[in-house]
């Protein structure tokens, strides 16, 4: 019976070079190849592909936005001291000032521009030409304001300023129960 040497390979200069039979080399030198993990927004879009997606998928034009974690769940995990308890309790105290000055302060801009759509929609017909015009420059300055970029980042901000609050207080809450049936006695 024939012996086998160890198996050949080229190397990058095209001489023959010997491969060491490993471990987990199968017999016969031939390895198989790792199959290939594809996820499933990793795949051509179906346009491309001609073909159609199932009924009750996303529909045409929507791509699929990932729900990115806001930056204060991971900086605040769950409260595990009394010292990070009150580390919480002064962010929560210096950012609810902030956020109650920004909610105020929104609030009255939003009612300002409430009433004044109120007033843009009560307008009779304009009856000429300079009162068409007159209302069309109102509705566009209105309509600029509620997309001013300053109101807008206030805006986003105010509601950032809300979900850590909120998720402050709840691990403090969470951190005080915890606390609270720690020192519990149960008959």
């Amino acid at each position: 019976m024939p012996t086998r040497g160890p198996p050949h390979t080229h190397g990058s200069r095209g001489g023959l070079q010997f491969r060491p039979p490993g471990p987990g080399s199968p017999p016969g030198g031939h390895r198989a190849r790792p199959k290939k993990i594809v996820f499933e927004d990793e795949l051509p879009s179906p346009a491309l592909l001609g073909t159609k997606k199932p009924v009750g998928s996303i529909p045409g034009g929507h791509m699929p936005s990932p729900h990115p974690v806001p930056d204060y769940k991971l900086k605040y995990p769950a409260v595990s001291s009394e010292r990070e308890r009150r580390c919480y309790a002064a962010v929560f105290q210096d950012q609810y000032t902030e956020f109650l000055d920004l909610q105020q302060e929104l609030g009255s801009a939003q009612a300002k521009l409430q009433r004044l759509e109120a007033l843009l929609t009560s307008l009779p017909p304009p009856r000429s030409q300079k009162e068409a015009q007159v209302a069309a420059r109102v509705r566009r300055e209105f309509e600029k304001k509620q997309m001013d970029p300053s109101f807008l980042d206030k805006q986003a901000r105010c509601r950032y300023l809300k979900g850590k609050l909120r998720h402050l207080k709840t691990q403090i809450q969470e951190f005080d129960n915890r606390g609270d049936s720690e020192d519990s006695v149960y008959f």
